[in-house]
């Protein structure tokens, strides 16, 4: 869903005044974030409904189960401070995007679960039961709109906003559940300008969304923006561009990463991924 907005004709007046302050309009959307507020936050679990099956909340649940993997995830500073710092990272990047590109001549492309929503509290309650990822179970979860913020993602996307940038959120959540996420995004602060979910038998590779996705705004601007940051929790989430900057297809574990921490931008997720797959060494 694109968001479109028109300016009150007192406010047009002024827009070309407007454009030489927008740096300083970013630089005070704070990248700051409250670590500590996270870890000892308590997220609440829902009660299901009275005959409610499949439910994603675990009836008796042994959190005794729960893997390191997800405990750092939930409960480290760590995690939070290395999730930050690369956001941290990205907004450098989007200031060089600003200055080369200008108001709506470049857009960020983010992937949605474990990037800018955390999913973590479904995840916990799946092992505490002892079981994993189902469909069922999952698109409950969605339904409830329970995802809170990944630290740091709400403040870059606005900070991308106030630059000048575009937000497009390109999700392998089922496209059918597209408002949901639009409203969970929106109630969690992350601002976009764009969203696209995976349409049900299609294939999970992200390039053709990606495109979609610069062709609506494209479309929706009536400029030409280019994409120019991508952030993910998987290398799968990042592309592999041609010597023109046209997507070629998603990195994958036998890539080298170039790019990542320049235009492209890994959030540690160590509970899931197509790392999970590899031989150990």
């Amino acid at each position: 869903m694109l968001r479109q907005w028109k300016a009150p004709a007192t406010i047009l007046v002024v827009a070309l005044s407007g454009l030489l302050i927008m740096p300083a309009i970013a630089q005070s959307v704070t990248q700051s974030y409250d670590c500590h507020a996270r870890i000892s936050s308590t997220q609440t679990v829902p009660t299901p409904q009275p005959g409610e099956t499949d439910t994603w909340q675990c009836a008796t649940p042994d959190y005794a189960k729960v893997s390191l993997g997800l405990h750092w995830f939930r409960n480290s500073l760590e995690y939070c401070r290395a999730a930050t710092s690369a956001y941290k990272n990205a907004v450098r990047a989007a200031h060089q995007a600003a200055a080369k590109y200008g108001p709506k001549g470049w857009i960020v492309i983010m992937d949605a679960d474990e990037t800018v929503l955390d999913n973590s509290l479904y995840t916990r309650e799946r092992e505490a039961c002892g079981s994993e990822f189902s469909p069922t179970t999952w698109a409950k979860w969605i339904k409830a709109q329970d995802a809170r913020d990944i630290p740091g993602a709400a403040g870059f996307t606005q900070t991308v906003h106030a630059l000048g940038g575009l937000v497009a959120i390109v999700t392998n959540r089922d496209a059918a559940d597209d408002a949901i996420t639009q409203r969970n995004l929106k109630a969690v602060g992350i601002w976009f300008d764009y969203e696209i979910g995976q349409s049900a038998g299609t294939p999970s590779d992200k390039v053709a969304r990606w495109n979609a996705a610069v062709a609506a705004l494209t479309k929706s601007t009536h400029r030409s923006p280019k994409p120019f940051i991508w952030v993910g929790d998987q290398v799968t989430d990042l592309p592999i561009l041609d010597s023109k900057g046209k997507i070629v297809r998603a990195m994958s574990q036998n890539d080298e990463g170039k790019g990542i921490g320049e235009r492209f931008f890994i959030i540690p997720n160590p509970v899931y991924g197509g790392w999970a797959g590899n031989p150990q060494n």
